[in-house]
């Protein structure tokens, strides 16, 4: 997101992103959501898809740990949400020469996170194909 708007430092300079740039809202919606391990992203399916493995090794205690990690990055990567959709409490500070440079970091964003979440619904679907035909 630094690179879509250089002058968003600190947490609460998002505020109100929602509103002014809903695109790249929906785009940090989509990547925390990821990064936390939440369906339909693909992130969730590689999480699933490790934490299984392990499990069907015998090393049970290692995707509870996966699990736990999970739920203690709720904290960190969900604060961003907050302020993201929350009425904006002054003018937006960026200025033209922001905009012309945002352009491929937003398209980058928003492409990222269509790829997530098509990879996340279609999870099953690629597995099943990259699987072969089935002999049954």
């Amino acid at each position: 997101m630094t690179a879509t708007l250089p002058d968003h430092r600190e947490l609460d300079t998002y505020r109100g992103l929602a509103r002014t740039r809903p695109g790249l809202a929906l785009a940090l919606l989509v990547a925390l959501l990821g990064l936390v391990g939440t369906p339909p992203t693909a992130v969730f399916v590689g999480k699933l898809a490790a934490a299984t493995a392990v499990w069907d090794g015998g090393h049970g205690w290692l995707a509870l740990i996966v699990m736990i990690n999970s739920l203690l990055s709720l904290f960190y990567y969900l604060r961003w949400l907050g302020p993201a959709f929350a009425p904006p409490t002054q003018p937006c500070p960026e200025t033209s020469r922001t905009d012309e440079v945002a352009a491929w970091p937003a398209a980058t964003a928003a492409v990222a996170a269509t790829a997530s979440l098509g990879l996340g619904i279609g999870a099953g679907f690629l597995w099943a194909a990259l699987d072969g035909p089935s002999l049954l």
